[in-house]
């Protein structure tokens, strides 16, 4: 038996599957004129608006609510690659993302990049805590809510959580930054 047996995997969307990050630069870009943009290497902040200053920050929230935003975004490099990997090893795949106005946008994203089978059993939660499950990669340094969480948080790696301590992992560096994982390659 792997390790993997039995062990279900929450992911979130925005900034661990879909490069959310390019994503914005390419649409805030196109909107042409005298814009601020902040490179993605430089961000501090989990939520992009934070990064900007007030006066632009309806401006990043607009573009970014946009239909059509979410369906252009590119999926994470590497991520394609090893999430089909993890379901060959015997993980239980959950997408875990918040609800909002977009969500079918983001489902179609993931059915197009990932496939239909995983964008069906897509969970929308306002509070993760409330999803079970064995790990949760998230970009989000702080994911918790109303209750303790059944599954341990596992930091997606981003310039704006990189000062926080314990694991964290990428796409491209998976295999020696996560232990659970490792052990079966």
């Amino acid at each position: 038996m792997s390790v993997a047996a039995g062990q279900r995997l929450l992911i979130d969307l925005d900034g661990v599957l879909a490069d959310f990050d390019l994503g914005f630069v390419r649409a805030w870009q196109a909107l042409g004129g005298e814009r601020p943009l902040v490179a993605p290497a430089t961000r501090r902040h989990f939520h992009l608006c934070d990064d900007y200053p007030a006066v632009w920050r309806d401006a990043v929230t607009a573009t970014i609510a946009q239909p059509g935003f979410y369906r252009q975004l590119p999926p994470m490099p590497g991520a394609q690659a090893v999430l089909a990997q993890l379901a060959r090893q015997g993980y239980a795949l959950t997408v875990c993302t918040s609800p909002g106005p977009s969500l079918a946008e983001r489902q179609g994203w993931l059915a197009e990049h990932f496939g239909p089978a995983l964008a069906a059993s897509m969970l929308a939660l306002a509070d993760k805590t409330l999803a079970d499950g064995d790990w949760l990669i998230d970009d989000n340094p702080h994911p918790y809510g109303a209750q303790p969480p059944r599954w341990q948080h596992v930091l997606f790696d981003q310039p704006y959580n990189r000062h926080l301590p314990g694991p964290r992992v990428s796409w491209l560096n998976w295999p020696t930054h996560w232990p659970p994982i490792q052990t079966l390659t």
